[in-house]
């Protein structure tokens, strides 16, 4: 996994999410809304019709068959075009990851083509029938079908078009995690870490949870399980090998540290998760 991917996956470790509102929308002629600045984001599936979305500076067309986002706290303006109206689904929700909206931290396209367009239709529905039925356990679907549409719309997204508000990929943080993963065979400490990076490791391991969620001690165990997880499932590798390739001094302690994390052996785990046809 890239540091990129990483990032990505850590932002989304431990996710809040509040479903405002659902509704079907049938737009006048004449409809058009300006000068909004929410404090929730706005997603839409278009069923028909054609217009203009502005969100800050930058201006999107959204039409049939296609999801658009409207980040939370951006500055929003709307309308349709007269001759062919919106008919649209649309949801209101915050997401959050580390105290803060999830989209402030990064950069999506705000417009794009789905690549299961009758899935959208489906799930825009469903938040909207979880709404209105105000039970508990719906409350819960809400948010089930909601997590769905937002992995729909990060689904089709184009390859490299998902970025971060801050460069991360270049940050001090980065650079610690790339000298982590390209010395998974040594025994690291968080103070090398900090010193890769530049900072006091009391400082570096505060600035570490802040922006991956996780500390940097959780994160080496995750590299160091990930690394032989993906040995034991994708070679057949000697557990032996795997164990020296992660800076362990003896298969001994390996094995004791792979069954603390995952609950199995390295031999049973391979036995139930090895991929067939894997080389």
């Amino acid at each position: 996994m890239n540091q990129a991917s990483y990032i990505l996956q850590s932002q989304f470790r431990e996710i809040t999410l509040s479903v405002k509102q659902a509704h079907f929308f049938k737009a006048s002629t004449d409809w058009q809304m300006g000068d909004l600045i929410p404090t929730f984001s706005h997603m839409g599936f278009i069923l028909k019709g054609t217009g203009t979305m502005m969100v800050n500076h930058q201006e999107i067309h959204p039409s049939k068959g296609q999801l658009y986002l409207l980040p939370a706290k951006t500055k929003q303006t709307m309308f349709t075009d007269a001759q062919n109206p919106y008919e649209l689904y649309y949801c209101h929700f915050n997401i959050g990851s580390c105290g803060t909206e999830l989209f402030d931290s990064l950069n999506l396209p705000l417009c794009i083509d789905v690549k299961y367009p009758e899935k959208a239709i489906s799930l825009c529905e469903n938040i909207i029938q979880a709404l209105e039925a105000q039970t508990l356990t719906s409350f819960i679907q809400s948010k089930q079908y909601m997590l769905n549409l937002i992995s729909c719309y990060l689904e089709s997204c184009p390859e490299d078009s998902v970025s971060f508000q801050e460069s991360l990929q270049d940050s001090p943080i980065a650079q610690a995690i790339a000298y982590a993963e390209e010395h998974l065979d040594q025994s690291i400490s968080v103070k090398k870490m900090a010193e890769v990076a530049g900072y006091h490791p009391s400082h570096f391991a505060k600035l570490f949870q802040e922006k991956l969620n996780i500390s940097p001690v959780q994160f080496l165990i995750h590299k160091k399980v990930d690394y032989a997880v993906e040995q034991l499932t994708a070679t057949t590798r000697p557990i032996s090998e795997i164990a020296e390739a992660l800076g362990f001094s003896s298969q001994f302690y390996f094995c004791n540290f792979f069954k603390k994390q995952t609950g199995m052996a390295p031999t049973a785990y391979r036995q139930i998760y090895f991929r067939n046809g894997s080389k």
